[in-house]
């Protein structure tokens, strides 16, 4: 039997300088999100505060924070900037520190409305003019939906992060920034917007799984198939770009109420509704021991809970989650079940 105590580990960088040494003896809890199609990364950080020794970090201040243990290094989890430092307390209850973070400048041109359209472009080339409107210089878009073409292209009084969401969701694509880098990657792709394949998580019972609260089939609304319509001009008719999605179980097709501009972006709008339906299949969450593996849009295998509920599923939030009382867990919200997921094959109960 293994006795080894896990022990863990998290360094907190400000502006390039390591102060763990003198936070650490005062962290209460140090929180981070990380979520598909959410345009930043949050971190929060809670502090004791007693006699208010602690020294303001600054606003916009670059921060960057690592977490491992002794069976695996250290990784940077967070990298971002100081959005907001808030004091709270009483004359019973002392003080409390608690500094939040973003994975870019909130202050920044990205939420600022922008006037701009483009015409016959290919959407890398979009995307990277979008983002230096938006302040943002350095972009990542998945190899395959940086060919995609469109005759016309708009920000129409919307900001950098408006208009990389509302692309996002029009071609099945997940948009965030981090690290003031903008990012747009294939949804339930498994991949990075770089091409890489993410990590597996293992999630097993009796060893790395805490626990979970998984429903790998809901009765939110699925589709059997998708359609958006378009207008040919050559010959003067609508048509019908359709896509087929598998769920046995769904008997609705989806019909998009807005058409496309032509056949190639009706076909994609197919496709992301697709997308949305196979990830709506089912939803849960598990808490396992911390994992800085786990990334949204990776995949997660659960084994060891039951027959029905242990599969392959789509991570869509991962939260790393530090404190005195807990050490480092990492809690995953689960989307897409797969595998045996959902399907308990055993013929009698046990």
């Amino acid at each position: 039997m293994n006795t080894t105590v896990r022990k863990t580990t998290c360094i907190v960088m400000v502006d390039g300088q390591d102060i763990s040494s003198a936070l650490l003896p005062r962290l209460i809890n140090l929180s981070i999100t990380d979520k598909a199609g959410v345009s930043s990364d949050t971190i929060r950080i809670e502090l004791d505060d007693g006699e208010g020794a602690i020294l303001l970090p600054s606003e916009g201040a670059i921060l960057s924070v690592s977490l491992g243990s002794n069976d695996a290094g250290a990784a940077v989890v967070f990298r971002g900037v100081v959005d907001e430092v808030r004091s709270s307390g009483s004359r019973s209850a002392g003080r409390v520190l608690s500094i939040s973070g973003k994975g870019f400048d909130a202050q920044g041109k990205a939420k600022q409305q922008q006037q701009k359209h483009w015409d016959g472009k290919n959407l890398g080339d979009v995307f990277s003019e979008a983002a230096k409107l938006g302040g943002i210089e350095n972009v990542r878009v998945d190899e395959e939906l940086k060919s995609i073409i469109r005759p016309y292209w708009a920000m129409q009084g919307e900001s950098f992060i408006h208009f990389g969401e509302r692309v996002a969701h029009e071609i099945g694509a997940t948009f965030k920034i981090s690290n003031d880098v903008a990012i747009l990657a294939k949804r339930n792709g498994g991949r990075s917007a770089g091409g890489q394949q993410l990590a597996v998580v293992q999630a097993v019972y009796g060893e790395n799984l805490i626990s979970w609260d998984i429903a790998p089939v809901t009765g939110r609304p699925r589709y059997s198939k998708a359609r958006t319509r378009w207008y040919d001009k050559k010959t003067g008719t609508w048509k019908t770009e359709e896509v087929e999605i598998e769920d046995e179980k769904a008997n609705a097709e989806f019909t998009s109420r807005y058409p496309a501009g032509d056949a190639d972006e009706a076909k994609r709008n197919s496709e992301s509704r697709k997308a949305d339906s196979e990830r709506g299949k089912g939803d849960g969450s598990i808490t396992i021991d911390g994992n800085s593996e786990a990334q949204p849009e990776g995949t997660v295998v659960l084994t060891g809970a039951r027959p029905g509920i242990d599969g392959t599923y789509r991570t869509e939030t991962v939260q790393h989650d530090f404190s005195r009382n807990t050490g480092w867990i990492t809690r995953i919200d689960l989307k897409q079940p797969s595998g045996d997921a959902g399907k308990d094959k055993r013929k009698t109960s046990g």
